[in-house]
């Protein structure tokens, strides 16, 4: 095995050889924009390039340890199928969307041991005989609180969007009350006021928030998750990918759309469940 090099908590890590880091341990599934149809996850190193068709890759390129993202891959034809593999990582996931076209989007869901850093992905897209030239896409990863029960939502452009939760109690969590009585606490949030988290050496949104309850502290009952569409700050449509992780229970991935102005949208139910 090739030794290779992981960028992790703002510096370069060189891996040792023979040393195994496993994909799954960061990026945990691949959907289709629907969320129906699952990556097969294989060991090794990805197929080599066999066709022609090229991609791109866009979107929000900032990822929380136990959240969802949306990726849109744009290729120079139609294609059916996409692959995916980190730079350092072992293993790649194989995706067949559920029909051709030129563009799709893909949900990549993070594992909640994910560490802060930042990390190499490459996609490549084709069919089922093969492949085309991998293209790359840098994602950042923030350090959340996981446990319980873990909320977060994350979005596609600079709007600001804000997460609610409502605990068995009825006590609301949000960007005006982070922490309940129950334990549960929105300790990441973003955009507020159409402002970037970061302004300096760039401009960096965040577009992510999460609601944490830690290990043996949620309460058992009904909570309601809740987005507001607080502010379009200027952008025409806003795609979201809301996550919810229970302990015990298999990931739940809920997506929608804001469009338009903000004024006057009412807020949108992501779901209602148990614990």
């Amino acid at each position: 095995m090739v030794a290779a090099t992981l960028v992790l908590s703002g510096c370069e890590a060189q891996l040792k050889e023979g040393a195994i880091f496993r994909l799954e341990d960061v990026i945990s599934g691949v959907t289709d924009a629907g969320g129906t149809v699952h990556a097969t996850l294989n060991r090794g190193a990805p197929p080599a390039a066999s066709g022609g068709t090229t991609v791109t890759a866009s979107g929000i390129a900032v990822m929380i340890n136990g959240g969802s993202s949306v990726q849109t891959l744009a290729g120079s034809a139609a294609f059916s199928r996409v692959i995916l593999a980190v730079d350092g990582l072992d293993g790649w996931y194989d995706l067949t969307l559920p029909a051709s076209a030129a563009s799709a989007d893909v949900i990549l869901s993070a594992s909640t041991l994910a560490s802060s850093g930042t990390i190499n992905v490459r996609y490549g897209v084709g069919d089922a005989g093969g492949v085309g030239p991998q293209a790359s896409q840098s994602i950042r990863f923030l350090q959340v609180g996981s446990g319980d029960i873990q909320i977060s939502v994350s979005w596609t452009d600079s709007a600001d969007v804000d997460l609610h939760v409502i605990d068995p109690s009825g006590e609301e969590i949000f960007f005006g009350h982070k922490t309940s009585a129950s334990g549960g606490t929105l300790d990441l949030d973003a955009n507020a006021a159409c402002s970037p988290n970061e302004s300096s050496p760039a401009r960096v949104f965040y577009s992510n928030e999460n609601v944490v309850w830690p290990i043996g502290q949620a309460p058992n009952g009904t909570y309601k998750v809740i987005l507001d569409y607080w502010s379009d700050c200027g952008v025409a449509q806003t795609d979201w990918v809301a996550t919810v992780q229970r302990q015990g229970a298999a990931p739940q991935i809920f997506t929608g759309t804001f469009a338009g102005p903000s004024s006057g949208v009412p807020d949108d139910t992501v779901t209602v469940f148990t614990f």
